[in-house]
């Protein structure tokens, strides 16, 4: 009972945290939205080209359940990773460590807080589902057949999505920005097995795209036997659609067991990530080996005294009427040196070949190579506009001179130059090929992803938003679908367009620096 009340007010705790953030407000009405598109059909079920369902209460509670496991096993992750992290930067941690919390439990009430916030999505998703198809089809409900899928589906589904959030966060290298991006192409490149497989492998297959799709498939195979393409899910129009009827999934043992084999694979990783959690320790990161690996001598250091602590309401005065010579570029120099901070030497080795490949590769490569260069200085955008709250400095920024006309434009510019420095190879390309649309889009990003790191940094005070937003924003462009793809061989977004949005978003960003500029100085 004693465990059971620990981990019960650990994730309770955990949950109410996670609960009052802006992110979950929005993620939550981004799951009624997905309810609503899924219930109305906007986002649709079809045997390629144009065989549809037809909408009853098991096509669009399997509509649901495919809609949940991908949008939010793909992005929900971001939402929940980071509680580990948290307690790092905090403290917390620290204070955990000297209780006889073991490891095992602590990241068991990490999984169940994850788990929960999820499972309360999934659960005003039904709602929706339920509201909305009684409102469609009232005659033809059917509460098991809705509900079904999305429980034996969707929740082993998110149980497993909360278990690699809590691995990602014992892991150290893959607790920050690299661990968002891993996850973004893990998942990506995760479900093609199940997909591509030519037997039905349930543990292959966590999101139920297989198991939902080959049902479909055989049902539209049999109502129209000239039926051979393959099933997709995608928001598209269906100009004449042939309807056939598909009575969903027969839910008996076999299937439930199938299903049911994924808490396995959660326990796995949930027992991996309490074997790797270092329980706090501090030395662990901190110590240094020698080469023959035992542990380096750590010198003694001199007893210091300790400063006075701070009251937690202390505040800096701004300093808007001080005089004095300022030098901008010196600002623009600062801002550069802590873009390049402690990157390896490697990582410069690296750019410099990225560079050279611009200059000398065929030109259609050389558009590959550009977005290529724009991807790998990702995780220094996304510091911008957060790196004041990451490492606690907001009280000496905003106290300077003129933080929003000297410090924010010259952050902006300096990763401006830093993009433009990395991918000049490919400009200068351009603008000798006479490439006009192509030297276009090159200006128009690198003015647009600075701006929209800027921006989201700033809003946020988190980095997370950016990272996931850009890498989605590249595997786009890459692919060269839809109307997001901006540097594509054939672009259906100009230039012009993106141009215009980095000044709204800087704009943007400018109107939240000067709101919490003013929040900062107001009196108590």
């Amino acid at each position: 009972m004693k465990v059971l009340r620990i981990l019960f007010h650990m994730a309770r705790a955990d949950f109410l945290e996670r609960s009052r953030r802006y992110s979950f407000l929005v993620t939550l009405g981004v799951v009624v939205w997905l309810g609503y598109a899924s219930a109305t059909s906007l986002i649709k079920m079809r045997i390629a080209p144009d065989y549809l369902g037809i909408s009853n209460s098991p096509w669009i509670g399997s509509l649901m359940t495919l809609t949940v496991t991908f949008f939010l096993g793909w992005f929900g992750f971001y939402l929940i990773k980071g509680s580990v992290a948290r307690d790092y930067t905090t403290g917390v941690g620290q204070i955990i460590a000297t209780t006889p919390l073991s490891r095992s439990l602590y990241v068991l009430g990490k999984w169940m807080s994850n788990f929960f916030v999820l499972a309360i999505m999934i659960f005003i998703l039904m709602l929706v589902g339920v509201v909305m198809n009684l409102w469609v089809d009232p005659a033809g409900f059917d509460y098991n057949a809705l509900v079904a899928p999305i429980l034996i589906i969707a929740l082993p589904c998110m149980a497993l999505v909360a278990a690699l959030a809590v691995l990602f966060d014992t892991v150290s290298w893959l607790r920050g920005g690299l661990g968002n991006v891993v996850y973004f192409f893990l998942f990506g490149i995760g479900i093609i097995p199940g997909l591509q497989n030519p037997r039905y492998i349930p543990i292959l297959d966590p999101t139920g795209f297989r198991l939902i799709g080959d049902s479909i498939a055989a049902a539209a195979k049999a109502a129209y036997p000239e039926s051979q393409g393959g099933f997709t899910f995608s928001i598209t129009t269906v100009v004449e659609p042939k309807l056939f009827l598909w009575n969903g999934i027969a839910w008996n043992l076999q299937v439930v067991l199938e299903r049911s084999g994924l808490v396995v694979i959660v326990a796995g990783v949930v027992l991996a990530a309490a074997l790797l959690f270092d329980r706090f320790n501090p030395s662990r990161p901190a110590m240094q080996r020698s080469r023959k690996g035992k542990a380096a001598p750590q010198p003694d250091l001199p007893a210091v005294e300790l400063p006075q602590s701070v009251p937690a309401l202390a505040t800096l005065t701004p300093l808007a009427g001080a005089r004095g010579r300022f030098r901008f570029d010196a600002l623009l120099i600062a801002e550069l040196r802590l873009l390049l901070k402690g990157l390896p030497w490697w990582w410069f080795a690296a750019a410099l070949g990225m560079l050279l490949a611009q200059l000398i590769s065929e030109m259609e490569a050389v558009r590959f190579l550009v977005i290529a260069t724009w991807v790998w200085p990702a995780l220094r955008l996304s510091s911008l506009g957060c790196r004041e709250a990451r490492y606690d400095t907001t009280q000496i920024i905003f106290s300077a001179p003129r933080p929003l006309i000297n410090q924010l434009p010259a952050l902006w510019l300096a990763a401006t130059g830093m993009l433009a420095v990395l991918s000049l190879g490919g400009g200068l390309r351009f603008l000798l090929a006479g490439d006009s649309a192509s030297l276009a889009y090159w200006l128009a990003g690198v003015v647009f992803i600075p701006s929209a790191a800027l921006a989201c940094g700033v809003i946020t005070r988190s980095s997370k938003l950016f990272e996931v937003l850009y890498i989605f924003w590249i595997y786009v462009t890459l692919q060269g679908i839809g109307d997001l793809g901006a540097f594509t061989l054939f672009p259906r977004f100009s230039a012009a367009s993106y141009l215009g949005l980095a000044v709204a978003l800087l704009a943007l960003a400018a109107w939240v620096r000067r709101s919490q500029l003013t929040a900062r100085n107001s009196p108590h």
